[in-house]
């Protein structure tokens, strides 16, 4: 009878268990992830009836680093940025980015002796023009402002299987804001960055039962949250004694994941995956969940860069990909094996009392 028991366990333990084998990671599943800011119109007429003014309002606010100058970009129109995966074989997945602006401000501000390096289509160009600087010793800068139709910036890194790290050029920048692996957590006290910012993850909270939303779209839980401790940095122009173009004392990172696969769901800044391509800063608004969140007073939205749509496929001969793993499936395997241990004890009983 005991022989006959554990052979049922052990069968047990290999068919629950069977489901996670193969799946080091979430982000093997994936070949696609896009997210969106989007604009949305009813939110902007809300925030001008309220006294802001139509310039204020953006789905994203970068800082970007091209050729060496840093640029201010201001988008109006809908932000959308893919990455784009596919298996390197080497123990790393390649990410490929592009970001889409649409309806868009640049800027940057530059010593009288150089002109702006361009990485946008001239015949999206609207307008452009020069601003003499004010800023106390920097009289001899000038300031460029180009408004354009449409700005794409791309760019690829890798992400590191072992240990889900950003890796460009050599350089590890910090674990990817992408994925949170199930089989390998982000906890507090874990270093989540390094390049070229350093942040350390201060809080994790994980909601079992409230879903969030975006549009015709519903992201149920658990949902996991992870916020870096406070950081501050300082982005200026690196020309002469450098122009400041950023000063930030209290920032902080924020990502919420799906917990049960572990992609990112939303979030309201940049990170590691976009520093790697020189976008050093970023903050992102989607305006219809402000919208519901503001002006509807309804806080079930989700906020920021919101996941629009994704693609998975098998990227590996002989590997299991692992996307949803059902948290029942653990709540059955442990009520087995308590089943099993309790009709043991009672056969050694009856054994001692017979």
């Amino acid at each position: 009878m005991k022989k006959s028991l554990l052979t049922c366990f052990f069968i047990l333990t290999i068919i629950v268990t069977s489901s996670f084998v193969g799946a080091s990671s979430g982000i093997e599943g994936y070949t696609s992830l896009t997210y969106i800011a989007s604009r949305y119109n009813p939110y902007i007429h809300y925030c001008v009836s309220h006294g802001d003014k139509p310039d204020w309002i953006t789905t994203s606010l970068m800082i970007y680093n091209y050729s060496g100058v840093l640029y201010v970009i201001k988008t109006y129109n809908s932000t959308v940025i893919r990455f784009n995966l596919s298996d390197e074989n080497n123990g790393y997945i390649l990410s490929h980015v592009q970001i889409e602006l649409r309806n868009v401000t640049v800027m940057t501000v530059l010593p009288k002796y150089m002109s702006p390096p361009i990485f946008w289509n001239k015949s999206e160009v609207l307008s452009e023009k020069t601003e003499k600087s004010h800023e106390p010793g920097f009289n001899g800068w000038t300031w460029y402002v180009f408004k354009l139709r449409k700005v794409m910036i791309t760019g690829s890194y890798l992400i590191r299987e072992a240990d889900m790290q950003v890796v460009k050029d050599g350089k590890a920048y910090g674990h990817t804001m992408l994925f949170d692996s199930p089989f390998h957590p982000l906890e507090k006290g874990s270093t989540f960055s390094s390049y070229p910012f350093s942040t350390v993850v201060g809080r994790v909270m994980v909601d079992n039962k409230k879903p969030k939303r975006w549009k015709n779209i519903t992201y149920y839980p658990p949902i996991k949250t992870v916020v870096t401790n406070r950081y501050s940095f300082n982005l200026t122009q690196p020309f002469g004694k450098g122009y400041p173009i950023e000063i930030v004392q209290m920032a902080t990172l924020i990502y919420t994941f799906d917990a049960s696969d572990g992609k990112l769901v939303f979030t309201p800044n940049g990170g590691p995956d976009l520093w790697a391509l020189g976008v050093l800063s970023a903050s992102f608004s989607d305006e219809y969940s402000l919208g519901q969140v503001e002006v509807k007073h309804d806080d079930s939205y989700a906020m920021g860069l919101v996941l629009m749509s994704f693609k998975t496929g098998v990227k590996k001969p002989n590997t299991v990909s692992f996307h949803k793993p059902d948290v029942k499936t653990a709540f059955v395997f442990y009520g087995s094996l308590a089943v099993l241990l309790v009709t043991i004890g009672i056969s050694r009983v009856k054994k001692l009392r017979g």
